[in-house]
């Protein structure tokens, strides 16, 4: 057994720190360190006062209990749920400038680190974790650097996470579970600010419940699982999987909420149900592959005008429109064609990148539920139903990969007048009313209408007869030559520095 030294001052002071995960134990910003009291600036991180520590020790550390301790009962039942957290990533170098590593599956002492075990390494106490880190009662226990914030951020690809805004710790990122101590429980989960508090893959403690078992935090479930806190009662489901990342047996890969996600299989409604006031039931869904299968979800109907799709069994309506079949190769845009990309082409296509939005047919006879739109197709005679939006920007009604919210004229139902508005519509690069700055970026002879300085503007394409009807969001201009030009309600439907002109509805965006 190490021996400990004896300074009760430091040993309150961790004691504390522990107990509350509010005391600084490192500053891990690049930023000037300010310690709390009984603390004392040591390069960018705090140490507790006490005698010299000499240089076998690897530098300054914290006074430590066992992994199983409990500081006076605040570290009891340490696997907690998630409510919040942030992400950072500064690299940070402690004061003999040895950078803090990143966990890997058996991580544990170096020399880099001076002989001490790094953040997410297995720990006994403070005195096997490097310098400014302290041991967090986790499995086999976990160096960490408690109450990190904004203000003190986690070195490298650590993220700040816990169980809410007064209990966090540094947690070392991941790939793969091989990053992770599997062999202690450990596993590398995908977090999301909505089922995690934090967008990062973070080696965190493996639960004991299955896919589609309730939960009420990331760390209640098995393996790569996190908690889908939307659904009543929470849900084990792991989020991110593909082609290339198969989910577990007994799950299917399905999209909900436009994400896909491992999703526990069934035959029959009793084979989801999970207690008494949470009825689930099993619905018939398509997964990556195409497939048809049957998943445990708290309803069993269909997306709505709106939703994510990939096939017309998945929507409310029967109808999928695919937005995408690939991605451009520079910027990751969602695409159908290489003339969508541009210069950002070509369009890598791949069949586990295509996305859909669940429409419905519309046309002059045929009118749209309501909140949704008439979006029109290339003939400009009938289309799809688009969601309704607030304006430029509004990620949270488009949440379909490949559409925006864009300011367009929808088609009216016959004897009405159908005015502009907003609509979740796809708006491909290169298109009429897309986004550019120079002309190579606007194909098929069309051009790019930029501001005096050059730096932002939108392509305009060739119109009139015979030509192609002007998409959602545009409207065809003859000023000596037919133009399709991007239609407005406000100067902030416009590229910077270009404003929404004055004259008869449609409105469209020029110059000041």
């Amino acid at each position: 057994m190490r021996q400990r030294r004896e300074s009760s001052q430091s040993l309150r002071c961790f004691t504390s720190a522990i107990a509350s995960l509010l005391s600084v134990a490192a500053g891990c910003g690049e930023k000037e360190v300010v310690c709390p009291p009984g603390y004392r600036v040591a390069g960018i991180y705090c140490e507790p006062l006490g005698p010299a520590v000499g240089a076998e020790d690897g530098g300054a550390s914290l006074d430590g209990v066992g992994a199983d301790a409990t500081a006076d009962g605040a570290l009891e039942d340490a696997t907690t749920d998630v409510a919040g957290g942030e992400t950072v990533g500064a690299d940070v170098t402690d004061a003999s400038g040895d950078a803090f590593k990143d966990a890997t599956p058996d991580a544990g002492k170096d020399v880099a680190t001076g002989g001490k075990s790094p953040i997410g390494a297995a720990c006994e106490d403070g005195l096997d974790c490097k310098a400014g880190l302290e041991c967090f009662a986790w499995p086999n226990g976990y160096c960490t650097v408690p109450a990190c914030s904004a203000a003190s951020p986690c070195p490298g690809s650590a993220s700040c996470w816990g169980a809410d805004t007064k209990s966090l710790v540094c947690v070392a990122g991941c790939e793969l579970n091989t990053d992770c101590r599997v062999a202690d429980g450990y596993a590398c989960k995908r977090l999301t600010q909505a089922f995690g508090g934090v967008d990062a893959q973070l080696c965190l403690p493996s639960g004991a419940k299955k896919a589609g078992l309730t939960c009420k935090g990331p760390l209640d479930c098995q393996g790569e699982a996190t908690c889908l806190l939307d659904m009543p009662g929470g849900y084990c489901a792991r989020v991110g999987c593909g082609k290339s990342d198969a989910c577990e047996a007994g799950t299917a890969c399905v999209l909900r909420d436009g994400k896909p996600m491992c999703l526990k299989t069934c035959d029959s409604d009793a084979d989801c149900q999970v207690g008494p006031g949470l009825p689930r039931k099993c619905a018939l869904r398509t997964d990556l592959a195409k497939a048809q299968v049957k998943v445990c979800l708290d309803t069993d109907k269909a997306a709505t005008v709106g939703g994510a799709c990939l096939a017309d069994l998945d929507c409310q309506s029967g109808k999928c429109t695919i937005v995408a079949k690939g991605t451009c190769q520079v910027g990751g845009m969602p695409c159908l064609t290489d003339g969508q990309c541009g210069a950002n082409g070509p369009c890598d296509l791949a069949k586990e990148k295509e996305k859909g939005v669940c429409s419905q047919p519309c046309a002059k006879d045929k009118a749209c539920p309501l909140g949704a739109l008439c979006v029109p197709g290339s003939d400009g005679l009938a289309g799809s139903c688009a969601p309704g939006c607030q304006g430029p920007g509004d990620a949270e009604s488009c949440k379909t990969p490949g559409t925006e919210c864009v300011f367009g004229q929808p088609i009216a139902v016959a004897g009405s007048v159908a005015t502009p508005g907003y609509a979740c519509a796809a708006r491909p690069a290169g298109s009429a009313g897309a986004g550019c700055i120079a002309t190579s970026e606007c194909p098929s002879g069309g051009s790019c209408f930029t501001n005096v300085q050059k730096t932002a503007g939108y392509c305009q394409a060739l119109c009139g007869p015979g030509k192609p009807a002007c998409p959602f969001g545009t409207n065809c201009v003859d000023s000596g030559i037919a133009f399709c030009e991007r239609i407005c309600s406000v100067d902030y439907d416009c590229p910077v520095q270009m404003i929404c002109g004055s004259g008869p509805s449609p409105k469209t965006c020029t110059l000041p």
